[in-house]
């Protein structure tokens, strides 16, 4: 997934490359016809300091935050057009009736950005088969609508989309809108934004795309607990301004359909994400992070949540606190969530739906996650690889980390896990992951910890290798 605010993580780009290339002879029946591609509108949300491209390089992106590019070019000439109304006359251009397609794809290739990440794992556990997967391939899609207004799309494709063979059966696979929204610049603080939104409980899931993580694993407790990636159609606004010379604080607040009855032990609320077709209540859920970072490379953040989830009223409330600490070649990070829920079932769908099953709903969920990052080198071995990779670095990882999907009963939804990584990063966009866990679970009726003896005498273990990439 990408990130939409930007934090501590550095921001990466991507580059529009092949797509000019290929359309190249488009561009110019485009210009032949009198059209005249718009420059890369203005518009820069949240991070005004980024450095611009050079107009050779095409129009990149800042993946963190959806940030512009811009302040892009040399200063225009004193009769020359604003990108504005150059925007809006290719627009206007691009909608007239006797425009061919062709023409209108020419027409956008300066000012939209195609993208993504993929990541491919390798899974051996003791307990099952060892197995390739696919995991994941995302594209992602930028576009400047005008110097205020810009637009943004994520399409996922889980194991590879469809058709997906899962116990010797065929059947229909995933391929998911994650992120869809447009944004509205109203001033250099505030921005207005609609559509498929990440939820921003956590900074877990507002930055979870993995060639940002470290170990090819999410937490276990922001899969179910914080259902990462937790996505929702909605409503609301974002930004960020200076508090004193130093001091940075970026908040997130909005209204979404929200969570329905579906939350279950085990699975957290990861049934219970809400649809992009409609609510099963009239209530709209709020949901907001506030982040403070008083110096580059620190910042903690605090969110939560509070929703309806069935007709009768019954509320989910969340809060959830993250913090991340850069220390030269250490980084410190982690989050714990706190869920409250009220007692109910999982009803209130439409009269013959098989979602109401009755059955009763947790009333508390928790979890944690705590991880050390350690970057180093080893001289010798760089010497010996090709000269781009001479500025990568290896990272060891260590986590710890529990969930609980029903406070009030000790279950197989109850989990500690402890987590050792090595990986390899020769350039930023790319990184071969290798991890090693040892997990015990509470099925057999004691509470899984780390410093209880159970912990190692009953736990298995599994190894996961994964290659994930930014393009």
């Amino acid at each position: 997934m990408i990130r939409v605010n930007s934090g501590a993580i550095v921001p990466r780009r991507f580059s529009l490359i092949l797509l000019p290339l290929l359309l190249a002879p488009l561009s110019g029946l485009a210009q032949a016809e009198g059209s005249t591609p718009a420059k890369p509108a203005e518009d820069a949300p949240r991070k005004p300091e980024v450095q611009p491209p050079t107009q050779s390089e095409g129009p990149r992106l800042e993946l963190e935050g959806l940030e512009d590019p811009a302040k892009t070019g040399t200063a225009p000439a004193p009769n020359a057009e604003t990108p504005d109304q150059a925007a809006q006359e290719t627009f206007t251009e691009r909608l007239q009736p006797t425009t061919t397609l062709a023409q209108r794809a020419a027409a956008i290739l300066d000012r939209t950005t195609l993208g993504g990440y993929a990541e491919h794992d390798f899974l051996w556990p003791e307990q099952g088969t060892a197995t390739f997967r696919n995991h994941r391939y995302v594209l992602f899609v930028y576009s400047h609508i005008s110097e205020r207004i810009s637009t943004a799309t994520e399409i996922e494709f889980e194991f590879a989309g469809s058709p997906l063979k899962r116990d010797g059966v065929t059947g229909a696979g995933e391929v998911l809108l994650e992120f869809s929204v447009v944004d509205l610049k109203l001033t250099e603080w505030a921005t207005f934004r609609a559509g498929v939104i990440l939820v921003p409980v956590g900074g877990y899931n507002l930055r979870h795309d993995a060639p940002a993580q470290e170990l090819p694993d999410r937490p276990i407790a922001y899969t179910t607990v914080v259902p990462t990636t937790w996505f929702e159609s909605g409503a609301g606004f974002l930004g960020g301004f200076d508090l004193g010379r130093d001091w940075r604080l970026n908040y997130e607040v909005y209204a979404i359909n929200g969570l329905d009855a579906r939350i279950q032990d085990g699975q957290g609320f990861r049934a219970a994400r809400g649809s992009h077709l409609e609510d099963n209540n009239n209530d709209k859920a709020i949901t907001g992070r506030v982040s403070v970072s008083p110096f580059l490379g620190l910042e903690a953040g605090l969110s939560g949540y509070t929703g309806a989830y069935d007709l009768e009223g019954r509320r989910v409330n969340m809060v959830n606190a993250d913090l991340f600490w850069r220390l030269g070649s250490l980084d410190l990070t982690g989050e714990v969530v706190r869920a409250f829920i009220d007692p109910g079932y999982v009803q209130g769908f439409p009269e013959g739906s098989t979602a109401n099953t009755r059955d009763r709903v947790p009333t508390g969920m928790f979890g944690f996650y705590a991880q050390a990052n350690y970057r180093f080198r080893i001289e010798p071995f760089f010497q010996l690889l090709p000269d781009e990779w001479h500025d990568g670095h290896f990272t060891a990882s260590l986590r710890y980390e529990e969930q609980d999907t029903d406070m009030d009963f000790i279950t197989a939804g109850d989990v500690s896990r402890l987590t050792l990584g090595l990986n390899f990063r020769p350039l930023p966009p790319y990184v071969l992951k290798t991890s090693f866990f040892w997990q015990k679970s509470g099925g057999d009726g004691v509470k899984p910890h780390l410093w209880t003896g159970d912990f190692w005498s009953q736990g298995h273990w599994e190894f996961l290798a994964s290659v994930a990439y930014l393009f």
